[in-house]
């Protein structure tokens, strides 16, 4: 009895310990961060250095625990953007140096921030970019050309060979694990469920992203032309004719203003900005400015309202949003959930500080049930205080479903929209769980369509039918939605329906969207309707981004789950748990509406 007391405080013992010392840890890593994040000094003529690489989120959490301990990247799109409306403000940055280091971005973010670039130019300050030797393709040199000079290194290389676009298809990974799918739609061009049941794209499709294609190269080569004061013509043939330049060759070709390496580059700046020639270049670096207060950079800050910048990022699920580590077929690794979204909403709708509401949605659609909840809360909210809808890199489908609510529509001119549409898919997972794990069922029934819902067994013919019906009148549901919100005949919102997709700039064009801009654009229209001067207002993220210690307990949690299975599950059970994302998405997507666009389109 003694043994087992004295164990039992020894256990006790070592777990107050451990925990006393994650504890001392955690404050003492938190002290640190904090003595980190302290705002930098900004010295007179100082550059503002921009290295751009990977991608770059919408939103972060800000939290230094995060950046230092999980990787999290110092800023978001916003933050660049507002640094460099900083910039321009702000006497002691004299110039900002673009450094370009293969940035992995789509193009309406692309088209965003060379916005910013643009505007930053316009208050007569330098605008330098570079690549050096990571070379530049079209998507990096799309943001260089906003610049007032554009370099490279000696030896870069320089691709200007077009865009290609890849989809991809897991038909034949059906067809291997046993799982068959079946799909219904309504709309020729909705084309989100042909990756389960066809190995290339349909006519309809093809259509429709050659056409999104040749938009993207249309508006880059106008880009260009128009920056570096060339004909489109001129640069059609390099695209063409050439499969890729050298540096050299881009200088000659009136794409680039030189080759410099860094160093080189460092002493340009300093002799146009006056240097003495033993003075070094005074830089601070994006990382650190973004933590520079408004006021210091002197951008008037006032504190008479505040705007709420909901952010609705990912595939639409019912529950709440989460992060998969792995991407998903068909909903990627973000997901955005409805109760989360909801949540957001209810909590802008109800303070009274919040005098207006900006819902950035970056969202290719999902479940239709869930983005009807959500159009729902949109409304409540739109109903009390403007609401306005920014669209990212993508709001179509469902993520066009939920824009209809707002008062006002802002897209980028290179967003992916529209895709007003619906589809259903049937599947038959009975011959991988049989075949492949050796698991078999046996149905019983009180009714003939009773296992419709089962994934276990084809589907009916009937129930085929049924399905077809309910996609049907949740298309002609959507139909309504939009022609309510743009002032259209329900016929011609079917005319520009049907699961096309559009871009930005056209979809303006056609009336889906009201005014073409970015999240700023769209802040601004957010404070004219609610009355607030530039200057007066504050800007409230919401849902709130996760903290350190919240992210901490959800992976220790997880790793706790893991490693159990790993000591007590049999192999099969490992396997289950290890698709178990996987196929819980599975579930949700069969036999339901899914307002959803084409899924995993590359375009490079």
């Amino acid at each position: 009895m003694r043994f087992l007391s004295t164990l039992l405080a020894s256990i006790l013992g070592t777990l107050i310990a451990i925990g006393l010392l994650f504890l001392f840890t955690f404050l003492f890593l938190a002290g640190l961060a904090s003595l980190v994040e302290q705002p930098p000094t900004v010295r007179s003529g100082s550059v503002l250095v921009i290295r751009l690489s990977g991608s770059i989120p919408e939103v972060v959490s800000h939290d230094p625990l995060n950046r230092l301990l999980l990787e999290e990247p110092p800023y978001g799109l916003r933050d660049l953007t507002h640094a460099l409306k900083k910039a321009a403000a702000d006497q002691r940055i004299e110039a900002v140096w673009l450094r370009l280091q293969s940035p992995q971005l789509s193009w309406a973010t692309l088209e965003e921030i060379r916005a910013a670039l643009v505007d930053f130019k316009s208050s007569g300050k330098l605008l330098i970019a570079s690549c050096e030797d990571f070379g530049m393709d079209e998507a990096t040199y799309f943001l260089a050309s906003a610049a007032d000079s554009v370099f490279a290194g000696p030896e870069s290389f320089f691709e200007f060979n077009g865009f290609y676009l890849t989809a991809t298809f897991y038909k034949r990974l059906l067809d291997w694990l046993d799982v068959e799918a079946q799909v219904v739609r309504a709309g020729a061009f909705k084309s989100a469920g042909e990756p389960f049941v066809r190995e290339h794209l349909s006519e309809e499709n093809r259509l429709q992203l050659q056409a999104l294609l040749n938009t993207y190269n249309r508006r880059f080569l106008e880009t260009v032309a128009q920056a570096r004061g060339l004909s489109i013509e001129a640069l059609d043939r390099l695209a063409t004719e050439q499969v890729l330049l050298t540096a050299e060759e881009a200088v000659q070709a009136g794409l680039l203003d030189g080759l410099r390496d860094a160093g080189q580059i460092q002493q340009m700046l300093k002799a146009h900005l006056g240097y003495e020639p033993d003075e070094t270049l005074r830089r601070i670096s994006l990382r650190q400015y973004v933590r520079v207060p408004d006021r210091a950079a002197g951008l008037p800050v006032g504190n008479e309202g505040e705007i709420a910048v909901i952010y609705a990022v990912g595939t639409i699920i019912p529950g709440k949003s989460q992060q998969q580590p792995v991407p998903l077929p068909l909903f990627g690794n973000q997901l955005l959930g409805s109760e989360t979204l909801i949540a957001a909403l209810e909590e802008a709708r109800q303070s009274d500080r919040v005098k207006a509401v900006v819902l950035r949605i970056n969202s290719p659609g999902g479940s239709a049930a869930a983005s009807e909840a959500m159009w729902q809360a949109i409304r409540r909210t739109a109903d009390e205080k403007p609401v306005i809808v920014s669209m990212g890199d993508v709001a179509a489908s469902g993520g066009y479903w939920i824009s209809t609510a707002a008062d006002t529509i802002v897209a980028d001119p290179l967003t992916i929209t529209g895709s007003i549409g619906v589809i259903g898919i049937f599947f038959n997972a009975g011959g991988l769980l049989e075949n492949k794990l050796g698991i078999t069922f046996d149905l019983l029934r009180t009714s003939p369509y009773a296992d419709m819902f089962s994934g276990l067994v084809p589907p009916e013919p009937y129930e085929v039918e049924r399905l077809q019906q309910t996609i049907m009148a949740t298309y002609r549901a959507f139909l309504d939605r939009v022609a309510q919100a743009r002032g259209l005949p329900v016929d011609s919102v079917d005319a520009v329906g049907g699961g096309r997709v559009w871009i930005g700039e056209t979809a303006h064009r056609i009336g889906l969207v009201d005014v073409l801009g970015g999240l700023d654009r769209a802040i601004a229209i957010a404070a004219e309707k609610a009355g607030l001067a530039p200057g007066t207002y504050r800007i409230r993220v919401l849902p709130r981004p996760k903290t350190f210690a919240e992210q901490l307990a959800e992976q220790l949690e997880a790793r706790v789950r893991q490693a159990w299975l790993h000591l007590t599950g049999s192999p099969t059970t490992r396997w289950l748990a290890a698709h178990r994302p996987t196929l819980e998405m599975l579930r949700q997507l069969h036999g339901t509406p899914l307002a959803r666009m084409w899924p995993d389109v590359s375009i490079r």
